[in-house]
């Protein structure tokens, strides 16, 4: 998986005349090399490790972390998950390196442990650097890049590295993005697993649902149950839209007051969102506490049908603007508010939103733009519907593009969930 995405990050730099990349993104360092730790959880301020990948094959990938860190590439690769690279180079993290250097007599080391930490001991660079800046410094000209254009997914990183080598710092940041948005196969096939487990997480949604239920504890028993499936849930709450609908279009996104129990005719939007091996989920269906009316009952059933003709001009080659565009005026014509639905293909990875359109991607014009769809990415579909007559209808999948189709990695029914 890894040699087949640093063949194709290397062929995008190439194109570009660049020597190389930084990537000091929690998620591109993750995507290029497989590792991560548990501060990428704690929202820090500046990056905690960054890879260097050159363009040329000859010269080494190289992972910068804190030195105190490097025991967790052996615990990583005992875990079964192993950390890709060809050199190391290590830099303090405020005095938590400082402390584990410092002398412990009573200190010992299992010989297991202690010969793979000799093992790694070679493919170091150099002393322990100050910090991250620092070991960008040491390890370029160690990887025998001079003078040359050097791509940065961060410009602050860039911007300092800059003023202390010979180099031409440009964004990076739609390269990584260009590189990220053609999966692999073992890619794929963890997002086929992961929609196993986004059926299995809506099934169980579904059935907590009823009149009278209180949407905080939905949320608490979504949560548990994505846990005991080794789901992590959105840090706030395992539903990102959720709750009842009251006629209008809110800032918190139908969100149930934590008090208010459902009651008969509400509409429940349900967006259960986790990360499962890091590969987030994306699943929407719609809930009606009762018996919807027969006018509801069309209208789900038109959305139903503008989601499926979506699919059906979802191929590579198609622009997904176009494709979105073409259904507004056909399909959509059928709702009694059309300009209220909201139709768009987006590509997900390891974070809900990212395009490969150029940056700022989350403007109106990456919308309107759209981009090309090609074999082997994988794109989330929303079709979410506004409309205040009756009431919202959404519904979302997420699909593998293949030589001539889509096909949805979820499977769980997209009829409307009567509660």
């Amino acid at each position: 998986m890894y040699p087949e995405k640093i063949k194709r990050l290397r062929h995008l730099l190439a194109e570009q005349k660049a020597a190389g990349a930084v990537l000091t993104g929690i998620d591109n360092v993750l995507w290029a090399t497989g590792y991560i730790s548990v501060m990428d959880g704690w929202h820090l301020p500046e990056p905690m490790s960054g890879v260097f990948i050159p363009t040329d094959t000859d010269k080494p990938i190289t992972l910068m972390l804190p030195e105190a860190s490097l025991i967790g590439l052996i615990v990583s690769e005992r875990g079964g998950y192993p950390v890709h690279f060809e050199r190391l180079g290590c830099f303090d993290l405020l005095n938590f390196c400082e402390t584990a250097r410092a002398e412990d007599a009573f200190l010992q080391l299992g010989p297991d442990i202690e010969a793979a930490l000799n093992d790694l001991a070679p493919a170091i660079v150099g002393p322990c650097q100050r910090d991250i800046i620092a070991s960008i410094e040491q390890v370029l000209p160690a990887c025998g890049v001079g003078r040359g254009k050097i791509l940065f997914d961060d410009l602050r990183i860039a911007a300092h590295s800059a003023e202390r080598l010979a180099i031409t710092p440009a964004d990076g940041y739609e390269t990584i993005f260009r590189a990220r948005s053609i999966k692999t196969a073992e890619e794929r096939a963890l997002f086929l697993e992961s929609g196993k487990k986004a059926d299995r997480v809506m099934d169980f949604t579904a059935k907590t649902l009823g009149i009278g239920k209180k949407w905080c504890d939905i949320e608490k028993a979504v949560a548990h149950f994505m846990i005991d499936e080794d789901i992590d849930p959105l840090p706030s709450s395992p539903m990102l839209f959720g709750g009842s609908y009251d006629l209008a279009f809110r800032p918190d996104l139908f969100r149930t007051h934590f008090d208010q129990p459902f009651e008969a005719g509400q509409i429940a939007i349900l967006e259960t969102q986790g990360r499962y091996k890091n590969i987030w989920m994306d699943i929407n269906r719609t809930a009606h506490m009762g018996a919807p009316s027969q006018d509801y009952l069309e209208q789900h059933a038109t959305v139903r049908q503008c989601f499926e003709d979506v699919i059906r001009l979802m191929r590579p080659g198609a622009n997904t603007a176009e494709i979105c565009h073409q259904i507004r005026q056909t399909s959509a014509k059928n709702l009694d508010s059309p300009g209220k639905l909201h139709l768009i293909i987006h590509t997900i990875g390891h974070v809900p939103l990212e395009t490969p359109n150029a940056f700022p991607f989350m403007g109106l014009d990456a919308a309107t733009d759209g981009f090309t769809l090609q074999e082997n990415m994988v794109v989330s579909f929303d079709c979410l519907y506004f409309g205040s007559k009756l009431g919202p209808s959404h519904m979302e999948n997420v699909f593998l593009v293949s030589q001539n189709a889509s096909a949805s990695i979820y499977n769980y029914p997209l009829d409307l969930i009567v509660a």
